[in-house]
């Protein structure tokens, strides 16, 4: 299989169409008519990823984040993503990203958090108007249950240290809740209007957690806690459709670490 039959099939499950504005998903670097020998997923790419895609022989690296999101006037190796493409493109390796593509089908990121909290998913926090992707989802938890235990779940199904979060007032148990992986406060207001006992994301900035104004927990466990799954998402995926050998990254690449 080539990079472009790869492409086509992630076209189909995850259009690049439907990626924000700001994104940067699919090829970007290598060459569609390259043929697959291996690939490895991970979150993120980092010199240390890299440098086991070389190991492993794959010369394809699959990963939820991309390694640049804005134009770069540079490539001189002063600083780790230029020293990263450098590397990727004279040892013949690919770098593919799918980002906020996949946060948008209902199979993707946040359909996997749903299952980890065993959430019977209701539908997307914002749809979108003509197609059937959007932002986020909601469910209800099978059971209410108090928010110190659901506190608890989270800290253990995410392995998260540290969970901050602004309270609810007069909300003793909790079962419908919103999450979306990686930075959802922008959906806040959405989330107003769904009535719902909690909210679950990550990077909720100090003003931000007023935002919920006593109406629902707001829960920030952390960007890499969120999306850790994303990785076997990708990697059952590329089971599904691949004659060659993939390859679920070793490498913890979450840069925060906790004290």
């Amino acid at each position: 299989m080539k990079f472009i039959e790869l492409h086509q099939h992630f076209e189909r499950w995850a259009s690049a169409s439907f990626a924000e504005n700001y994104d940067n998903v699919g090829l970007i670097v290598g060459e569609y008519d390259t043929e697959i020998t291996g690939i490895l997923v991970n979150l993120e790419v980092t010199e240390e990823v890299l440098e086991e895609a070389i190991q492993l022989g794959c010369n394809l690296l699959v990963t939820h984040h991309p390694i640049w999101f804005q134009a770069r006037k540079k490539l001189n190796g002063e600083d780790y993503v230029s020293r990263i493409i450098m590397k990727a493109i004279r040892n013949h390796i690919g770098l593919y990203a799918i980002h906020t593509n996949l946060d948008s089908v209902i199979s993707g990121v946040n359909r996997k958090i749903a299952e980890i909290l065993e959430l019977e998913i209701i539908g997307f926090i914002k749809k979108h108007p003509t197609l059937e992707v959007g932002s986020g989802i909601y469910g209800n938890l099978k059971a209410p249950v108090s928010f110190e235990n659901f506190l608890s779940t989270l800290k253990e199904k995410f392995q998260v240290p540290c969970i901050r979060y602004s309270r609810a007032f007069h909300k003793p148990l909790i079962q419908k809740i919103a999450i979306c992986g990686g930075s959802g406060s922008f959906l806040i207001p959405e989330v107003f209007n769904l009535k719902v006992d909690a909210f679950v994301t990550a990077d909720i900035t100090y003003h931000k957690f007023f935002d919920n104004e006593g109406q629902f927990y707001l829960i920030d466990i952390g960007h890499y806690e969120s999306e850790q799954y994303t990785c076997e998402i990708i990697l059952d995926f590329l089971e599904s459709i691949s004659n060659f050998a993939v390859y679920l990254s070793k490498i913890k690449t979450n840069p925060v670490q906790y004290y």
